[in-house]
């Protein structure tokens, strides 16, 4: 992996004391108030504080502060984790099985680190191609920085990297695909432009086979873990003329955070939030297409027989390509056990929102193997990535073993768009 290899190494010592820290040397408990709305009684929620305005002293490893909820008497410990950065934030989840009433309180406290459990319960491995990312021992996604090898006989033009495949749910079913016979271009959980123009050229970085464009991995920028969540960002190169007077004219950074967002471990939650700048003085134009950008190939298992896609307007599998949509979700059988699902879900910042749907409809490849969903923020316009300019894109992606409701669909979109209110009180 080059520079970014030896990055992993600073990084992960910078985040691994990152919950020893003090606030101004008091013995009393912080205590943050929740307001409770119907929006969020059903779900497990991940609340969000900032807190610049506490002192941070990172050279005392004796003792952390640790969070609880005050429940019928009892202090029940709460997952939570701190993040450093040029804002300071604590993120903690309120597990809806706990609810006490309309406002709950959390108190953050002083204590032995010897007396609390810090287990680093989202992980991360390195095997030397791919960056594996688990919750709780159990395999979630794989984040392929080496260059992926096509199958024997196919060509060379179709390799690539910087795609995250296997994505797999709590029970291990997959529900992500890559290089299938029938589009090998096709890379699991993934997202590059389709139909772009740079300097009056037309440029596809989708399909490979073209030879206009591709989509490389750069480098690792950060990378950690913790008890509630653990992160990757990476950068991507947009390269024109690939193996022939090739240019990067696009740098993409995403993030990827990974949320142990269920006690039951029915779900997990998977954050990708993509930043893109041009790296020349000239733009480069996402051109109206039917497909592009944030985009799913899901298991060779799935077929028009045995999956249900449903869409926040209502549409399925049949009706919902070309609409917009706040969320995507699609069931179907797992490869292992039981049943499985992926839901996908769109961030009102971003650009076109709620972006275009498109949707292998019914019938789409024989009816066999056939899901592949996309938000596409320029399937009905075009959008000009201009130079100095920074244009963020985010999404949300659920894996689960369960299918969830209409309802818990819109409260988790609510809590993926904004954290609840929280009250800070002082002792």
């Amino acid at each position: 992996m080059g520079s970014g290899k030896s990055l992993i190494v600073v990084i992960f010592l910078l985040n691994i004391f990152v919950v020893n820290f003090s606030i101004a040397q008091t013995k009393h408990a912080f205590q943050f108030d929740v307001n409770v709305t119907d929006r969020m009684k059903d779900i497990n929620v991940i609340v969000k504080k900032n807190i610049d305005n506490f002192y941070l002293n990172l050279e005392d490893t004796s003792q952390i502060f640790n969070l609880f909820e005050l429940v019928n008497g009892n202090k029940i410990s709460v997952p939570s984790q701190i993040s450093l950065g040029t804002s300071n934030f604590i993120y903690w989840r309120m597990d809806s099985s706990t609810s006490s009433g309309n406002v709950r309180s959390f108190y953050l406290e002083k204590v032995d680190k010897k007396t609390v459990e810090t287990e680093r319960k989202v992980q991360f491995t390195d095997n030397g191609k791919e960056l594996l990312f688990s919750v709780a021992g159990s395999p979630v996604f794989n984040y392929r920085y080496a260059t992926m090898p096509v199958p024997d006989n196919v060509d060379q033009i179709y390799t690539r990297s910087g795609f995250v495949h296997p994505l797999k749910t709590p029970s291990g079913n997959i529900v992500s695909r890559i290089q299938p016979p029938d589009h090998y271009h096709h890379y699991g959980l993934w997202n590059p432009w389709t139909h772009t123009e740079y300097r009056g050229e037309e440029i596809d970085f989708w399909n490979l086979n073209k030879g206009q464009g591709t989509v490389r991995f750069s480098d690792i920028i950060n990378i950690a873990h913790g008890d509630l969540f653990g992160e990757l960002t990476v950068s991507h190169d947009h390269i024109i003329h690939p193996g022939r007077g090739e240019q990067v004219v696009l740098k993409e950074e995403i993030n990827y955070k990974l949320w142990a967002a269920d006690p039951q471990g029915e779900y997990w939650i998977l954050d990708v939030v993509s930043k893109y700048n041009c790296t020349t003085k000239y733009p480069l134009t996402i051109k109206e297409y039917r497909y592009q950008g944030f985009s799913l190939r899901g298991p060779e298992h799935w077929h028009d027989s045995n999956v249900k896609v449903l869409t926040s307007d209502g549409k399925d599998k049949s009706t919902g390509n070309a609409t917009r949509a706040q969320w995507i979700q699609v069931t179907g059988p797992g490869n292992e056990r039981g049943e499985s699902g992926v839901v996908m879900m769109t961030h009102p910042s971003n650009f076109n929102h709620p972006e275009l749907l498109r949707i292998w409809p019914t019938g789409a490849n024989n009816g066999k193997e056939n899901v592949f969903i996309n938000f596409n923020p320029a399937q009905d316009r075009d959008w000009v990535m201009k130079p100095g300019n920074t244009y963020t894109m985010k999404y949300r992606t659920i894996i689960s073993d369960r299918k969830f409701s209409d309802s818990e669909l819109d409260q988790l979109l609510d809590n993926f768009v904004s954290s609840p209110e929280v009250i800070q009180s002082h002792p």
